[in-house]
Parts: structure tokens; C-alpha cells; sequence
């Protein structure tokens, strides 16, 4: 039960979010900071032997950092955030989404045998 209320949390954290990922300034980045949070926290569901959760969260935080986000997304950001902050970010959300995608796989291996 509490594995389910807390992806229930993450997936809804990570939506509320997209709101303020549209705001210029100071809102998106904490915003982003917030998606990369409740990924984090929907990472601790994979124990209960579900994926669910997670992937639902991941999707919601990459949309939200890579196409809503006005200081991160892809194509049309802010000109003045460095390149180097967004690769940054970048970085960390494909290596919590890898790092991730290791656990529930050996996790639910485990789960099986």
C-alpha cells in the first residue's frame, strides 16, 4: 500500500510540476529540480516489483524537462542559460533513468527466481 500511494505522489508531483516549468526564470528551474525529485522518490516504488510507477514518472519528467521547461526544453529556450547547466541536467536525468532501469531489472529478475 505504501509503495502505491507514493507513486500515486510521484506521478502527481510530476505533473502539478509542468505549471510552473513554464514560468521564465527562478519557477522553472526549481521546477525542474522537483521533477528530478519525485523521480528519485519513484525509484523507491520498484521494490514492490512494479515498473508502473516509475516509467509513468519518467515520461511526465521528460516531458517536462525536455519539451516544457523554458529555461531546459530542446528547441526555443532561454538564451541566456549556459549550455552547460542544461547538459547537466541532462546528464542527471538519463543517468537516474538508467541507473534505474539496472535496479528494476535486477530487481524483478530477483523477483522471479
Amino acid at each position: 500500500m505504501f509503495y502505491k500511494i507514493l507513486g500515486w505522489m510521484s506521478i502527481v508531483v510530476a505533473t502539478l510540476v509542468l505549471a510552473p516549468s513554464v514560468v521564465p526564470g527562478a519557477m522553472s528551474m526549481l521546477a525542474s529540480y522537483i521533477a528530478l525529485l519525485a523521480l528519485i522518490s519513484s525509484i523507491i516504488t520498484i521494490k514492490s516489483g512494479d515498473v508502473f510507477y516509475f516509467k509513468i514518472t519518467a515520461i511526465i519528467s521528460a516531458i517536462g524537462i525536455f519539451i516544457v521547461n523554458d529555461g531546459l526544453r530542446l528547441y526555443g529556450s532561454l538564451p541566456r542559460i549556459p549550455l552547460l547547466y542544461k547538459l547537466s541536467v541532462y546528464g542527471v536525468f538519463i543517468i537516474i533513468c538508467a541507473l534505474a532501469g539496472l535496479y528494476a531489472k535486477k530487481r524483478i529478475g530477483v523477483m522471479k527466481n
